[in-house]
């Protein structure tokens, strides 16, 4: 729909969203990190392009079932992707029925803990009905990949990493990023809390066709330290949408901070994207998408 038609009825911004595209990764290392990816995780390699974006960028796009991740490589930016630390988008979790052999699996593959589970798998109990069971590795470019089942859920026969589970984003106030995120269409679909030496951590699950994240909100030191975050090891997530013009007028409009002030566009896929960045309040980036057909 196009708000520039006579007569035509502009487009919610909730409306326009249709779920989760991808999840972007910066690299120094594009091939070995692809590679890491398919050998160690089960990814698979469905797409790759060179083009020239503010200089040369390499893409690989691989997936697992219904997560998607961009690798990026740009030349003249290595040095500084070298250099990012932990980020606003912390880790992201795959989801995995059978946990004790799908972490056991994974570390005959040669994954290490991270930090924040040096121990290995930990139960969440106040996380869920039920609790749940993840264990935090370190992928290919120090991002934090997590494996994740949530106890409360029956997986019948399903075994192996399932995909998305969510993606955890650290903010410092938890119902202001609830309102950001309804304003994408997301809706409140659980909550639970984490107590941790600097206090109690509040958490608020937002949910969008089946997509969630995971809001954690920070306090004492961490809350300080988030303060210091940008883009990290995980630089951005993508959202689909259904027209990427009337989404990009519509997030004017509802308030969001626009980083490009222009749409931009991407020779992608058989006929190119269309897209654009917003910000949320702690400055994650979020970037909506639109994968032409004509």
């Amino acid at each position: 729909m196009n708000r520039a038609v006579k007569g035509a009825v502009s487009m919610k911004l909730s409306e326009n969203i249709t779920g989760v595209g991808h999840l972007g990764i910066p690299t120094a290392d594009l091939a070995g990190s692809a590679a890491w990816y398919e050998q160690k995780l089960g990814f698979r390699k469905f797409y790759e392009k060179t083009v020239w974006n503010d200089g040369k960028l390499n893409v690989v796009f691989l997936e697992l079932k219904d997560l998607v991740i961009e690798l990026c490589e740009q030349a003249q930016a290595g040095r500084e992707m070298q250099m990012r630390g932990d980020g606003i988008l912390d880790h992201f979790a795959i989801d995995a029925p059978d946990f004790e052999n799908c972490c056991r699996r994974v570390e005959e593959q040669g994954l290490k803990y991270h930090a924040s589970t040096p121990k290995g798998a930990v139960l969440y109990e106040n996380i869920g009905p039920k609790g749940v069971r993840g264990a935090n590795y370190v992928g290919p470019n120090q991002e934090v990949i997590e494996l994740c089942h949530n106890c409360s859920v029956n997986y019948g026969y399903r075994t192996g990493l399932q995909g998305w589970s969510h993606l955890a984003v650290k903010v410092s106030d938890l119902q202001a990023s609830v309102s950001f995120y309804e304003i994408l269409g997301f809706t409140k679909v659980g909550e639970g809390y984490l107590d941790t030496p600097d206090g109690r951590l509040y958490i608020g699950f937002v949910d969008n066709h089946g997509f969630q994240l995971e809001l954690i909100q920070m306090t004492g030191a961490g809350l300080q330290e988030l303060k210091s975050r940008g883009a990290g090891h995980i630089d951005h997530i993508a959202l689909n949408v259904k027209d990427a013009k009337e989404a990009f007028y519509e997030a004017r409009k509802a308030g969001c901070r626009v980083s490009d002030l222009v749409l931009k566009e991407l020779p992608f896929f058989e006929h190119g994207i269309r897209y654009f960045m917003i910000l949320g309040p702690d400055g994650e980036k979020i970037e909506l998408n639109q994968r032409l057909s004509w």
